[in-house]
């Protein structure tokens, strides 16, 4: 069983911090052998929501929200553990992330930049590609959102 919670970077422990450090690396850095810099200075302005499985992280999200320039929220660093894929974290994840939006931040138009490969999975949760595909750290992307 996952349980779900949000968290401003303040509210982070050393070892929440870690946890999340290590799995966004684990995934992002060595599985999908894409070396770049995970920690980049905007951990400190996004709210995070971490999936702990017993006493392991095993999801995360990172949502920035909107700002007076900005009016939409962004989202990414969408990541599941290697060791519970196809559990449907993924989903749970997406809609924790959804009810917190429509909860806080209600009408406000979401925005991700989405690994090309998981366009269909985002389309589930109403997302909608813009713009042409791009290359971002080597991998495959798009521009996707959902809102007005």
């Amino acid at each position: 069983m996952i349980n779900f919670n949000w968290y401003e970077f303040s509210e982070l422990t050393i070892e929440k911090l870690y946890a999340v450090l290590a799995l966004r690396s684990d995934i992002f850095v060595v599985e999908q052998h894409c070396p770049y810099l995970d920690p980049d200075g905007k951990d400190i302005f996004a709210l995070h929501l971490l999936g702990m499985e017993k006493d392991s992280l095993v999801a995360y999200i990172r949502l920035f929200p909107p700002t007076d320039i900005d009016n939409y929220i962004v989202f990414g660093r969408v990541v599941t553990a290697r060791s519970v894929r196809t559990q449907g974290y993924g989903s749970q994840l997406m809609q924790e992330l959804l009810n917190y939006c429509n909860a806080n931040f209600p009408s406000i138009r979401i925005k991700c930049s989405a690994q090309h490969y998981l366009k269909q999975f985002y389309e589930r949760f109403g997302f909608q590609a813009f713009g042409k595909p791009y290359e971002e750290d080597g991998i495959p992307h798009i521009a996707m959102q959902k809102g007005s």
